[in-house]
């Protein structure tokens, strides 16, 4: 009988070995618990033995340490995901290679991206107009790096500060992360603000001697046009054009004044309807060769306003209107049409009621359309540029809203939406008597 250290080779050694084989098949499927019964012996099995069950156990003790740092790294990445996802700015985090793979929804909102297709794809691509940002903040990672962005999508125009800094591990550059915030209201506020001090000033300086020039010329006309012998018709045109000039600029004063000096507004519980009405009935009578169309309910709408300033809204909406349809271009056009109507909407998510202001006109003018609502800028050239500036103003005194959009059919499309509290009525109506609204322009008949 061959011995080993006083074991019997043939009835000792198989025990041992076959403990070891099915321990280490079962390691090899993951059991990482698995042991074999060790000997106090210090002969060679049981020396295999103890070293096989340390293996196994600093194994599993380090398995153990890796799932509670996996799960810990998930936890971060849901934290951070979360938080990303409630902030207002944009933030796409950038792999070394400035790949996408970490974008916030707020980002993915402003620059139009599918979260879930975008990640991956290079942030050039994506973002072509931070490509020149970016390619800076690779050449100098060692600074953060600004810039205002221009951006465009889906017909509109925003400006973004974005703000590029490389992520360092050490001397090694392990990625970027891109932030940027919409300020496109902030810069508007801003110019709102210089144009209306400016307004006041223009205001102040130049209506003070209008009156006397338009005075002092009537009464040289009155005066002296029967004691001039030698071309009194000249002496007569002159004086009516300082007049009417005149008159030309003390309007655009009185514009001046209104944006610069624009009141509270005071808001109470009126009727939309008969303030649509009467903004209709007066620009029928100032524009005869136009069709005013109307779908207004029979019931009362009432929305919290000021019943001034919405009719003065109104007013330039519609004179806008008009305007764009004497100016199109071309012969055998359709006759010029401008329809007004009441509807629901869920602006901002929030149930409300809009007024909408159609025309058949030449529609919003395809750059800077976003710079329409500023003061001074117009697309026409006797225009003031202050209408839909005023329009804008007193909207966000309502806490509503105005959109420029197109027509399909041509023109333009111009929504004021008011939001109506949760439980405010918005009409007094029976059952029977539902709010109608969305006529077809071409369609409709209700003339003026």
């Amino acid at each position: 009988t061959v011995t080993l250290r006083g074991r019997s080779a043939p009835t000792q050694l198989a025990r041992p070995i076959s403990g070891l084989i099915t321990a280490a098949d079962r390691v090899s499927k993951g059991d990482l618990t698995a042991r074999v019964e060790a000997s106090p012996a210090s002969d060679e099995i049981g020396t295999l033995s103890r070293a096989f069950n340390r293996m196994t156990g600093q194994l599993e003790t380090q398995q153990q340490g890796l799932i509670e740092a996996n799960r810990e790294l998930d936890e971060r990445h849901r934290f951070t995901e979360t938080v990303l996802s409630g902030v207002s700015a944009g933030v796409i985090g950038l792999d070394a290679q400035c790949r996408i793979h970490l974008p916030n929804r707020t980002a993915c909102e402003m620059l139009g991206l599918d979260q879930s297709d975008v990640i991956g794809s290079p942030f050039a691509d994506a973002v072509p107009e931070m490509a020149d940002l970016l390619r800076e903040a690779v050449k100098r990672p060692e600074r953060a790096h600004q810039s205002e962005i221009k951006l465009s999508r889906d017909s509109q125009d925003r400006i973004l500060m974005a703000n590029v800094a490389a992520e360092r591990l050490g001397p090694d550059v392990i990625g970027y992360v891109v932030t940027f915030d919409d300020i496109t209201e902030l810069m508007s506020a801003q110019r709102t603000a210089a144009w209306a001090d400016v307004a006041r000033r223009i205001a102040h300086e130049i209506k003070n001697p209008l009156t006397p020039i338009q005075l002092s010329a009537e009464r040289l006309k009155r005066k002296y046009l029967k004691e001039i012998s030698s071309d009194p018709d000249t002496f007569a045109t002159c004086t009516e054009t300082i007049v009417r000039q005149v008159q030309d600029i003390g309007r655009m004063v009185d514009e001046f004044s209104s944006f610069a000096r624009m009141p509270q507004a005071t808001l109470k519980r009126e009727n939309l309807s008969d303030i649509c009405r009467q903004a209709m009935f007066l620009e029928r009578n100032r524009q005869p060769d136009i069709a005013f169309d109307t779908d207004l309910p029979d019931t009362a709408i009432y929305v919290n306003c000021d019943n001034r300033q919405i009719g003065q809204a109104l007013t330039n909406l519609l004179k806008n209107a008009a305007e764009s349809i004497q100016g199109r271009d071309g012969e055998g056009l359709d006759p010029g049409r401008i329809l007004l109507r009441i509807e629901e909407t869920t602006a901002r998510g929030e149930g409300g009621i809009a007024v909408v202001v159609e025309d058949n006109g030449r529609g919003l003018p395809a750059e800077e359309r976003d710079r329409l609502t500023e003061p001074y800028v117009t697309t026409r050239s006797k225009g003031t540029g202050l209408g839909l500036a005023i329009v804008k103003k007193i909207m966000e005194d309502h806490n509503g809203d105005l959109v420029l959009e197109d027509r399909a059919e041509g023109g333009a499309r111009v929504t004021l939406s008011f939001p109506i509290a949760s439980g405010e009525p918005m009409a007094e109506t029976d059952a029977q008597d539902p709010m109608t609204v969305a006529v077809d322009l071409t369609t409709s008949d209700s003339h003026g």
